[in-house]
């Protein structure tokens, strides 16, 4: 939902720009009659460019600078440079090396360093940062925020066994620790009433007091380098080495059980990768071939993390059950083996294959766990093996007809070993449960075919057919009891495609294509869910209802259409229109509950026109609008002892009476249990630019862009849900009450930027360069906003200390001035 609206902040505004506007800096245009032009000047001897300046940031916002590295008010340093050298490029001599930087006074600086005689062998080195600021706004109560530790000492003065979770008195409930805003810290205390003292406040208390500042960020640093060396001058050789290192926070939830108990906490990021490449590869008249190896190696110093639980505690055994293990992402490695080849059977026909082989592990050891717990293997001995296979055979056997057929084939064996593991929720006395890990395969066949055929000079139709097969299966061994089935409800669907698309050049100033396409897709028989599965007995897993009728959309039967439409038109020489259409509807027939539709419709309008050599404009529009539509049925849990109750009232969504652990007996077909959202991204964007060269005078040029987008996403909801109301009164009282369901406020986001860049040239080898960037931003998203809006603030949900993160908002300036010199 928010990806879209968060997308149209994240452009990132370059103030160097990089070697190409480096390039394009102005010098005087008039040239004497006996010198090579500017153009021919610069494929002869290109010239080197080095600019050093500061700008200046007017506000500080880390949404601003979420990617660009201008997060902070203040100066900063713009540095860029493009050096070349070595032999004349006119020479004999294929001598050549260059050096790159751009943006070097920022933390999204890139260094470049090329070197090679072309034709014999190669040598490329880089280095660059990127910073990615994720919130400035966040608030924690937790001590030791960036490590592997949190804890909430505000509460150390309030043992573990005061910690209360009771509610069977009005003191108790007051003094429930499963609530943080609970005032005070145990039943006593409440039974004193009043302010609550520093040794008998609760989490109501305690929690806004401690909350504090913690910034969200994280930084990747990587360095790059390749060799190339022609080995003869039809055998080449590659190798390639990376290694990139990534450390800070990134904000995770970690949840303590019961309903929806929770914290949103900073997880500590140390990542280092390291990736290996290396290849041969042989080009000849008629075929060609490479052969390679690429190997990563990933490793992660944040192992095990700890998070205090700031709810009730275990007295068993605190550490366990009292903090929350968290482990971090674990070591793995991959190492694939890849054969890629071509061979012209004729000018007109030509086989493709490509292959790899892959094997990916990953067996770092398990964490600690309680005592109780049973785990058959101190380490998961994780082992994958993909298996991908490509060819593409393209023929034009008439000078009208171009034929195209491919077939796909991947085969992912997860040869992980599956072992069964006995549980409890913490280190306690009590039923466990059994869970099978359950290694997950799929092997993947597809076949296109395509035919593309000229019926005219300016015509052409062109008809394609896709089918598509992936099968499913689970690796469980020693296998689990009967009560646990395939994850997956089937375990193979087909998809058939069928597409024709039409193509015609009306004259020299109009053409334009359509297309349509349609797929349907299909699977095996699907295994229905229980409303009341069967009884298990200890160890077991989770005896939960399964509803009927529910169909996962990524194997659920699907029907899809999609319309795609172009037409251009070329008014005059100088001006000349695009429009584009795309439309996208997916339908779940057989799906009486989960994903029912999906509904796209893009539309973009662009135009351009050339003043005269020196001065140009375009301008463009887009709507972007997905639509889906879920529907579901809320449900109890329970199995086959539960017994069931008959509603004592029939009358839609009134409520009912049932006894403690009993199901309605209508649970399956009460309509007021049903519900169903529709969701919809829609998002339009308007942008014009223009360009003078020489505005005013031949030595100033000017670039001109300005983009405004507006995202909205609503939320439509219908249905609603029976919730408990705590009433022990018996029959005909209601205990069970209908509250009907509300749309939800739509996430809205407003998203404006200037960009003013102007070189003025001093002379021929130097330049002034001029940056104006203005960047607007306004958000309105109601899952952060219920905190700020609230009177509780951090409490607004009692079962979730809130992060304070707001939407966020900017309006920031930047300026900037730099000196550009180029010399030869």
């Amino acid at each position: 939902m928010k990806k879209n609206h968060m997308r149209l902040a994240r452009n990132v505004l370059r103030i160097a720009g990089g070697s190409v506007l480096l390039a394009a800096a102005v010098v005087p245009r008039a040239e004497a009659a006996d010198e090579p032009s500017p153009l021919a000047l610069e494929l002869i001897r290109p010239a080197s460019v080095i600019e050093l300046g500061a700008g200046y940031v007017t506000q500080g916002s880390f949404k601003f600078g979420e990617y660009n590295g201008l997060s902070d008010k203040g100066l900063f340093a713009i540095g860029n440079l493009d050096v070349r050298g070595g032999a004349p490029y006119d020479s004999a001599d294929t001598y050549r090396w260059r050096i790159t930087g751009t943006d070097l006074g920022l933390e999204t600086r890139n260094i470049g360093v090329d070197v090679g005689r072309q034709g014999n062998w190669r040598l490329r080195y880089s280095y660059d940062e990127l910073r990615r600021e994720f919130s400035d706004s966040y608030q924690t109560f937790y001590e030791g925020a960036g490590s592997t530790r949190l804890s909430i000492p505000a509460f150390n003065d309030v043992p573990i066994s005061a910690r209360l979770s009771s509610t069977a008195t009005a003191n108790g409930a007051l003094a429930n620790w499963q609530n943080i805003q609970s005032p005070y810290a145990t039943a006593a205390c409440a039974a004193i009433g009043g302010v609550p003292s520093a040794a008998c406040a609760g989490p109501g208390y305690r929690i806004p007091a401690a909350m504090h500042d913690f910034d969200v960020s994280t930084k990747r640093k990587k360095h790059d380098v390749d060799w190339t060396q022609e080995l003869t001058p039809d055998l080449q050789l590659k190798f390639a080495y990376k290694h990139e290192d990534k450390e800070g926070d990134k904000l995770t939830g970690v949840a303590f059980g019961g309903p929806a108990r929770g914290v949103l906490v900073p997880e500590p990021i140390q990542f280092s990768t390291d990736i290996f490449r290396a290849s041969i590869g042989w080009h000849g008249a008629q075929s060609q071939f490479t052969v390679g190896y690429i190997g990563s190696l990933f490793h992660n110093d944040t192992n095990t993390w700890l998070v205090e639980n700031p709810f009730n505690g275990n007295l068993l055994n605190p550490e366990f059950f009292n903090f929350a293990h968290m482990n971090g992402a674990p070591d793995n490695q991959m190492h694939q083996l890849h054969l890629d080849g071509s061979y012209a059977f004729s000018p007109t026909t030509r086989l493709v294959v490509t292959g790899n082989y892959q094997r990916m592990t990953q067996d770092e050891a398990f964490g600690a766990t309680p005592s109780s717990w049973t785990v058959p293997e101190g380490s998961p001995h994780a082992r994958v093996v993909n298996t991908n296979f490509t060819a593409t055979l393209t023929a034009r056997p008439t000078k009208q007809l171009d034929l195209t057929a491919q077939y796909k084939y991947e085969d992912r064996d997860n040869q992980t070993s599956s072992r069964n593991f006995i549980v409890a929720g913490g280190d306690a006395a009590g039923a466990p449960s059994l869970f099978t890990n359950r290694p997950l395969d799929f092997r993947t066949n597809q076949f296109n075919l395509d035919a593309d055929y000229k019926l005219a000079s300016r015509q052409a139709i062109r008809f394609g057919y896709e089918w598509k097969e992936v099968k499913r299966t689970v690796n469980a061994t020693p296998p689990p009891p009967a009560e646990q089935e395939s994850p997956f409800p089937a375990d193979r669907t087909t998809e058939n495609t069928l597409l024709a698309e039409y193509r015609n050049t009306v004259s020299q100033r109009w053409n334009g294509r359509l297309l349509y396409a349609y797929s349907q897709r299909r699977s095996s028989e699907f295994e229905e869910g229980d409303l009341l599965p069967a009884v298990t007995v200890p160890p077991f897993p989770a005896a939960d209802a399964a509803l009927p009728g529910f169909k996962p959309f990524f194997v659920a039967p699907r029907d899809r259409n999609k319309v795609r439409g172009t037409l251009n038109y070329q008014a005059t020489d100088q001006l000349g229109f695009g429009t584009r259409v795309e439309y996208m509807h997916d339908n779940f027939p057989d799906s009486q509950y989960g994903l029912q539709k999906v509904e796209s419709v893009a539309l973009n309008l662009d135009t351009a026109y050339s003043y005269n050599e020196r001065t140009s404009y375009n301008a463009f529009y887009t709507y972007e609008d997905r639509k889906s539509n879920v529907s579901s049925l809320v449900i109890g849990r329970g199995n086959s002892t539960t017994i069931l109750d008959r509603p004592a009232f029939t009358n839609p969504c009134t409520g009912y009476f049932a006894a403690a652990g009993h199901l309605p007996s209508d649970l399956g077909t009460d309509p007021c249990r049903q519900w169903m959202q529709e969701q919809a991204d829609r998002v339009h964007t308007v942008g014009v630019a223009a360009k003078w060269l020489g505005l005013g005078s031949d030595r100033f040029d000017l670039d001109a862009n300005l983009t405004y987008s507006y995202a909205r996403t609503p939320i439509s909801v219908t249905g609603g849900a029976y919730f408990g109301n705590g009433s022990t009164a018996p029959a005909p009282a209601f205990n069970n009450i209908f509250i009907g369901a509300e749309n939800l406020p739509d996430v809205t986001t407003q998203y404006l930027q200037l960009r003013l860049d102007g070189v003025y040239a001093l002379d021929k080898v130097s330049a002034i360069r001029l940056v104006y960037i203005f960047g607007h931003l306004k958000t309105n998203d109601w899952q952060w906003d219920a905190y700020a809006n609230s009177p509780l603030g951090v409490l607004a949900v009692p079962t979730y200390p809130g992060p304070m993160i707001t939407s966020p908002d900017y309006n920031v300036s930047v300026f900037g001035i730099s000196y550009i010199y180029r010399f030869r």
